[in-house]
């Protein structure tokens, strides 16, 4: 934590602001820094909660900043190539930067939507369609990473990480309502 020094407060304090702006709800809660953060509960459950982040208009050190401040030590990277054109988001960078602040960082990418997923939300932009076809896929083909990941996140505070900002226009939506209904947890959108 200390290697980010200054500018980590800085844009841990600019985080909080952004996500008050972005869903009009802040909801404090302890930091490091004194600061409070901005988290969207989606769903309340039983003692385990599942966190959601997306890094669309995020670098990776605010991006480390949110996940030190909700106490998360699993970042679960749900993309099915863990690919970005945003060298902060490519895996090998991911990894670095959650290794710096003790943050674990694994891939799962089973849990991710296929191209053909994808490029049928793109071509009609049904979202409701691709969230059906891709609840069905997991099921068929993803049960195993769920399980996996479930006994993950019930050892240790753990967020699904994918691009969409918004949780709701983004799979792991679904990935976290399959989680918490297996765990009976909560989710919570960062």
């Amino acid at each position: 934590m200390e290697h980010f020094g200054k500018e980590f407060a800085k844009r841990r304090s600019a985080n909080g602001a952004a996500f008050e702006r972005a869903f009009g709800i802040a909801v404090a809660t302890p930091s490091s820094t004194g600061q409070s953060t901005s988290y969207r509960t989606i769903r309340e459950g039983g003692a385990t909660t599942i966190f959601t982040i997306g890094y669309e208009k995020r670098d990776g050190e605010g991006l480390i900043s949110l996940l030190m401040d909700a106490g998360i030590e699993l970042l679960a990277d749900i993309r099915e190539k863990p690919m970005s054109r945003v060298p902060d988001f490519r895996a090998a960078a991911l990894r670095g930067f959650c290794e710096n602040a003790g943050i674990e960082y694994r891939s799962w990418p089973e849990l991710g939507s296929t191209e053909k997923l994808r490029e049928n939300l793109k071509a009609t932009g049904d979202f409701k369609r691709f969230e059906n076809g891709f609840r069905s896929y997991i099921l068929r083909s993803g049960q195993r990473a769920l399980e996996e990941l479930a006994v993950e996140a019930k050892k240790k505070p753990t967020a699904l990480l994918c691009y969409e900002r918004r949780h709701e226009e983004c799979h792991r939506s679904t990935v976290a309502e399959l989680l918490a209904d297996m765990m009976d947890a909560g989710i919570v959108a960062m």
